[in-house]
Order: C-alpha cells, then sequence, then structure tokens
C-alpha cells in the first residue's frame, strides 16, 4: 500500500476518526477544510495537519498533490464538494448518506464517470465485526428463517440543530436508519421488497427547532419486509427531552430456532469493539456469550477505499450504488409515512 494524500473537508465530530484512521493505515492527511477555522485549527493541531482552509474549491484547488478527497460535511454539501472534487480528478471517500435525493445522486454519478475518479460512501459500521459473525450465523441456518430484526435509536433532540432541518438534513430517517437497512440486507443477504411507516414530528415545539421553516420527521417505526419473508423493523426518535436518559433497546434477531441479542455492544455493528464486546446468543434452552472481535471499522474502511483506489480491490462494499438503493429505502419510508400507505421497492 502506497502513502496517498487526504483533504479532508470537515472537521466536525466524524472528522477526528477520519483522521486516526487514515493515520493508521499509513496515508496523509494534508488539509483540513472548515468553514468555522476555530474548529478547523482544533483539528489541525491535535493530529499536526499541515495546511487549513475555509473553504473546500481553494484547498482542492491548491493541493494539487492530493489525490483523496474525505467528505465529512452536513448532507446538503455531499454532492457540491463530491462533484467539484470529481471534476478536478480527485477520489473521493463520502460519509453517509450518499446525498439528499436521488437527482443529486445522479449528477454525482455523472461527475465520478466523466472523470473516470473512484468513490465510495462510509459505512464503516456494516465493517464492524458483528455484522459479519451474523451474517454466517444466518446464512448457516442457525436460527431458522423467517426472521424478525429489530433496532431501537432513540436520542435527545440533537444538538446540531441542523440535523432536525428537511431541507439540510432531513432527519433521522434519512441520516441514521440507513445503517441498519445496509446492516440488515447484508445479515439476511437478500433485498428489501416492501417498506412501512408511520411517524410524525413529536419535537416540533422544541424551542431551539423554531428556526427551520421545514422540519424532517423526527420519530417513526418502520417495517421493512425481505424478499425472503424476513422482517426488520426500526424504531427511531431524535425528539427526546433534553439530556433524556432514555435508551433504546438491545439490537435483536429472532427466528424459530432461537436467536441473538447485541449484548454489551448495545448495537450490532458498533464503529469500535474491543475484548468486551460480547453478543448473547440463545439457541433453544441454552444461552452463551459470545466474543466479537477486536477492531476500528474506521481503520477497516479507509484501508479498504486505499485498496480500491491502488486496484487491489475490485469495488468497495458501499459504493455509488449501494448508497443510492438505501436512500432510495429511506425515501420510501418517508413516502409511506406520508402517504399511509406501504411502498414497494
Amino acid at each position: 500500500m502506497g502513502e496517498h494524500k487526504v483533504i479532508l473537508v470537515g472537521a466536525g465530530d466524524m472528522a477526528g476518526n477520519h483522521i486516526r484512521a487514515w493515520n493508521e493505515v499509513g496515508q496523509k492527511v494534508v488539509a483540513v477544510v472548515d468553514v468555522d477555522q476555530e474548529r478547523a485549527s482544533r483539528l489541525q493541531e491535535t493530529w499536526s495537519v499541515p495546511k487549513r482552509y475555509s473553504d473546500y474549491q481553494e484547498a482542492i484547488d491548491q493541493e494539487e498533490d492530493a489525490d483523496i478527497v474525505d467528505v465529512c460535511v452536513p448532507l446538503r454539501w455531499h454532492a457540491p464538494v463530491t462533484i467539484y472534487a470529481a471534476d478536478h480528478k480527485k477520489h473521493v471517500l463520502c460519509e453517509k448518506p450518499i446525498a439528499r435525493s436521488l437527482e443529486e445522486v445522479d449528477s454525482m454519478q455523472l461527475a465520478i464517470s466523466r472523470n473516470n475518479v473512484k468513490f465510495a460512501v462510509a459505512h464503516q459500521r456494516n465493517l464492524s465485526p458483528g455484522v459479519d459473525l451474523l451474517r454466517r450465523w444466518v446464512q448457516e441456518g442457525k436460527f431458522g428463517r423467517p426472521l424478525m430484526l429489530y433496532s431501537d435509536g432513540l436520542a435527545q433532540v440533537r444538538p446540531k440543530r441542523f440535523m432536525h432541518d428537511k431541507e439540510n438534513n432531513n432527519g433521522p430517517i434519512v441520516d441514521t436508519c440507513i445503517h441498519q437497512f445496509l446492516m440488515w440486507e447484508t445479515i439476511l443477504q437478500a433485498k428489501p421488497v416492501r417498506v412501512y411507516a408511520q411517524g410524525g414530528i413529536i419535537a416540533r415545539d422544541h424551542p431551539a427547532l423554531a428556526q427551520f421553516s421545514h422540519l424532517a420527521v423526527d420519530t417513526a417505526t418502520i417495517t421493512v419486509t425481505f424478499e425472503t419473508g424476513d422482517v426488520g423493523v426500526m424504531n427511531i426518535s431524535w425528539g427526546l427531552p433534553d439530556k433524556t436518559r432514555l435508551k433504546g433497546n438491545v439490537e435483536r434477531i429472532i427466528g424459530p430456532k432461537g436467536g441473538v441479542d447485541s449484548g454489551t455492544a448495545q448495537e450490532f455493528n458498533p464503529a469500535y469493539t474491543s475484548d468486551e464486546t460480547k453478543f448473547r446468543l440463545f439457541l433453544g434452552d441454552q444461552e452463551e456469550s459470545v466474543s466479537v472481535g477486536v477492531a476500528n471499522a474506521f481503520a477497516l474502511q479507509a484501508k479498504a477505499f486505499v485498496d480500491y483506489v491502488e486496484g487491489t480491490q475490485s469495488k468497495p462494499a458501499t459504493d455509488l450504488r449501494v448508497g443510492r438503493h438505501l436512500l432510495e429505502i429511506s425515501l420510501a419510508a418517508l413516502s409511506s409515512i406520508e402517504s399511509g400507505e406501504p411502498v414497494r421497492l
């Protein structure tokens, strides 16, 4: 693996994870970009990044030797940054979700194709070792079929308020639920065929959200039916009170032979796992605690992308096609909430 030079666009919460990952796999972040220069400066000093910019176009123009742009900005900027980077012959790793709309994805596809650059969506949590463990168990028939998969994601109104803006981020169904949609498909090795969802905006009266004209749906129950007859159920909310102590349930898979829950991990797909990360396996009348394995999914993601850029990996697990597909599921859930009817995929 050679050393590549990376421009990191965005210095928010996710950026430190990305820089650490690039360093761990022997790559060099040469510039960090953020309109908030104080935040960019902190990241630059912490990780000894040589350059700092406030404008992504200037950074891409100036850093001619950089060949990778890592997009860690709010969702409404995913498409324009990706397109500008691709048009300057940079490969792009873009944080999830891929974009706000299918039209934006199509524009990204055109830029990537006409410039013959590599692109992947950052779905590092699907590289968590627990996901592959569950896939093997399900494919071995350990739990029987059909299966029911349950996921919870409960949170207070997000401190980054723009995440509730329909025009900016489009809320948790687009931002967060795609993790579970991808994980379910990976575990089941099956495609979804129908989505039905009910939900709404329960934090509408939160004073910090009064600044937005159009709020995104913040709370929903989503049911995804797969071609195999398996069903995934996701409960999601970003509408709980500030500093709430209420947490979601552990994730579960159940079938006619038994099941599994996420045990100490809370989720099946944490980005970081340790020796203490254990699932609880239930078969018949037996219960067993099973170690998941130690991993940093961000580093696995960075290495996989470099392998893709260098041609030692044919394509990323989450390419533009996968990113578009996951967005289609989220948009189907939002359409179902609006219409009150299930949506065929």
